[in-house]
């Protein structure tokens, strides 16, 4: 998967008139924004009491345009479930239709939301029981978000033996949540929980402390287990993969040339994914 400036955490995106949908539609309020830089912001929308999702589902958001019509697209929610308000991390395109629009919104400001989460980039996925297993959670971009809601949630803590978050992003600037992510792991620093190792990338830029180079080449060196500390295993390993689908396409035939496999319903495997635009 490459970096490309794409809103990772888009799911889809679809015109639909706003009288055309059976789900319950709220209008909420912005209620914080914050901007990582000019083109990556995160906002939260009030929450629905009746809005009860899984850590890593998505929720689809709209806006009215001048016509009428509702504009729609479905972002990966940051937030926890037990958090009173929707959380959205994306990157605000110029030639987005939606996002250009959302860039432009503040405190205040309304916007639509499709009372029914979807999607499957759960941990519940993963059935086999015990804590003897490390969970690496690889992203691009604004694929970090899920990961985020999975974090703030206090069930993964208690489920893995190691959580290995690893992030690839084009330049430092555009790196989000990492002060929160490393106070995260800081909190959760006591025994019966899991160890969290937070491991960044960049691909046209530097940083003290972070790799240099894409996910997969990392893999491939070694890179990517030194850094973190843990070693890739067919028994203990499971990973997620989210982000640029080139990224997603990538790690997933490199893992399966490793002898990792998908996690399906009926047949318990090592990797789970979702799909991006």
């Amino acid at each position: 998967m490459s970096n490309a400036p794409i809103p990772a955490a888009t799911h889809s995106s679809l015109f639909v008139p706003l009288a055309s949908t059976s789900a319950k539609i709220t209008e909420e309020p912005i209620v914080w924004l914050h901007r990582w830089n000019p083109a990556l912001m995160s906002f939260r929308l009030r929450r629905d009491p009746g809005y009860i999702f899984a850590p890593g589902q998505f929720a689809r958001i709209g806006l009215i345009k001048e016509n009428g019509e509702s504009l729609w697209r479905a972002y990966s929610i940051v937030s926890a479930p037990h958090q009173p308000f929707m959380e959205f991390f994306l990157l605000v395109v110029p030639i987005g239709e939606f996002s250009r629009r959302v860039g432009t919104l503040n405190i205040g400001d309304t916007m639509l939301v499709e009372q029914m989460p979807q999607g499957f980039l759960t941990i519940d996925r993963f059935k086999q029981p015990g804590r003897e297993q490390d969970l690496w959670l690889i992203s691009t971009g604004t694929g970090l978000a899920p990961y985020v809601s999975m974090l703030r949630d206090e069930a993964i803590w208690k489920r893995f033996e190691n959580i290995i978050v690893v992030l690839s992003v084009r330049e430092r600037h555009d790196l989000g949540y990492t002060e929160e992510l490393e106070q995260l792991a800081a909190d959760h620093v006591r025994e019966g929980m899991a160890k969290f190792h937070f491991v960044k990338t960049l691909t046209r830029d530097t940083l003290h402390g972070a790799l240099h180079g894409r996910i997969n080449t990392l893999v491939e060196s070694g890179e990517l287990e030194a850094a973190a500390g843990v070693t890739l295993s067919d028994t203990r390993s499971r990973f997620m993969l989210c982000g640029n689908p080139e990224m997603v396409e990538t790690m997933r035939k490199l893992l399966k040339s490793r002898g990792f496999r998908m996690n399906r319903k009926l047949e318990p495997g090592h990797i789970i994914v979702e799909n991006y635009w």
